[in-house]
């Protein structure tokens, strides 16, 4: 029924056959040029140093309104934009390699090294009912690709693609019914706007769309589906089944656990590489509808196994403020307008951090939902965080436009800055030696 199209694969590296070793391809990660970059940092001395994030420049340009950025588990940096997924050393001194996909938003990559990307997919449906017949239709899909970093030939190991891969629509019937134009609610209406990761290398996507109704079968558009890897006589394919469509999460009622227009998914497995990871299946997501009324509009879902089943509990622990330390909070009403991309630190900080395009801000909070950090020991005050929050709409090396993407590894901070079209970098002042 789907007729797969050719996927045109731009790659800036010219290698010979079999000459795949990350370190031969991108350059060695070890030379003291690169080191300087990505783990000293070059500040520009013209600026103005205050506490908090300095800037690393210089900034990554030549992308087209970058949509998100992701330091993966084998060390090699990925982002979208609107020409699709680009691999980049974390000095970006060596060629990109990309990937043409239209539409790619987001990026995320499993602890077996496979990439996942939300973009969109144009396939023929035949043979739908009425006068409709053979149609073209452009959906929301997550690629799963292997190699993009160089370590082998660039493989696509699977496509997921909207409504085929909803388990709840598993009958021709379903899947075919909002394959029609003259619907306020067809299916290319619909999207995937985030995917995460968890420690078994299930994923999450978080999914958004017009129908919402909670009186059907099939799931409602805004939701949170998990997949899982197929399995055959025991050993995985490489394929991935959509095992859950969390329909406890309400699609148009603001709540804690609401999931009203999501914008973004992350979970609490992040690079990098380690032996545990957690084992729970928490998650935090964004919601927009900048246009509605949301208190809270990102939120920590606990997912928790009982005796009746899977329960899906807010973080009440984020309700909690506590003045003496911060006058900013996760947890507090009207504090994002249009939150549009998430990360949480993969180190012993465990920072959330939560780029919103509308205020073109940058936030960070630590695990408890306070914002800022614990202030270093020389600061005069040590009684409260210090806020290193920051932002405003502009091009300075501390402003964004419209910031969609933002990733964390070894102390350096990736903003996807889709307006300026570039990925800023920042390193905090306390963690210079």
């Amino acid at each position: 029924m789907i007729g797969r199209k050719t996927i045109v694969i731009s790659l800036f590296l010219l290698i010979a056959l079999g000459f795949y070793g990350c370190d031969n391809i991108f350059g060695s990660k070890d030379n003291s040029t690169t080191e300087e970059i990505f783990e000293e940092g070059r500040i520009d001395p013209t600026l103005e140093q205050t506490d908090g994030y300095a800037a690393l420049t210089p900034f990554w340009g030549d992308f087209n309104a970058p949509t998100d950025v992701f330091v993966g588990f084998d060390g090699f940096v990925y982002v979208t934009d609107a020409e699709g997924v680009h691999a980049l050393d974390r000095a970006d001194l060596a060629p990109r390699r990309t990937i043409e996909l239209p539409g790619a938003v987001s990026v995320t990559q499993d602890r077996l090294l496979n990439l996942y990307v939300t973009a969109r997919y144009d396939t023929v449906v035949s043979e739908l009912p009425g006068e409709r017949g053979d149609q073209t239709w452009n959906l929301p899909a997550v690629y799963k690709i292997k190699n993009l970093n160089g370590a082998g030939e660039i493989t696509y190991v699977d496509t997921l693609i909207h409504p085929f891969a909803d388990n709840s629509r598993n009958t021709t019937a379903l899947e075919q019914f909002r394959l029609d134009r003259s619907r306020g609610d067809n299916d290319e209406l619909v999207e995937f706007t985030g995917v995460g990761v968890l420690r078994n290398n299930n994923i999450y996507i978080s999914r958004r769309g017009p129908r919402n109704n909670l009186n059907v079968i099939e799931a409602p558009d805004n939701t949170v589906l998990e997949f899982v890897p197929q399995l055959e006589n025991g050993e995985p394919t490489g394929k991935m089944n959509n095992s859950n469509q969390f329909q406890a999460l309400n699609p148009g009622t603001p709540s804690l656990t609401s999931a009203i227009n999501l914008s973004d998914i992350t979970t609490f497995v992040n690079p990098p590489q380690r032996d545990v990871f957690p084992e729970n299946k928490n998650f935090l997501m964004s919601q927009g509808a900048s246009n509605q009324s949301i208190a809270f509009r990102v939120l920590q879902v606990n997912v928790v196994e009982t005796p009746s089943g899977t329960e899906f509990q807010p973080n009440q622990s984020f309700l909690e403020r506590d003045t003496s330390r911060t006058d900013g909070f996760l947890y507090e009403e009207g504090k994002f307008e249009d939150p549009a991309g998430l990360a949480v630190a993969g180190d012993q900080t465990g920072y959330i951090f939560v780029v919103d395009k509308a205020q073109h801000r940058l936030y960070q909070f630590k695990p408890n939902g306070q914002e800022g950090i614990d202030p270093p020991p020389a600061a005069v005050d040590r009684s409260r965080n210090l806020i290193v929050s920051f932002g405003s709409l502009g091009n300075g090396p501390r402003q964004f436009n419209s910031p969609s993407g933002v990733a964390y590894y070894d102390e350096i901070l990736y903003v996807a800055d889709t307006g300026n079209n570039r990925i800023a970098r920042y390193k905090l002042t306390t963690d210079f030696e």
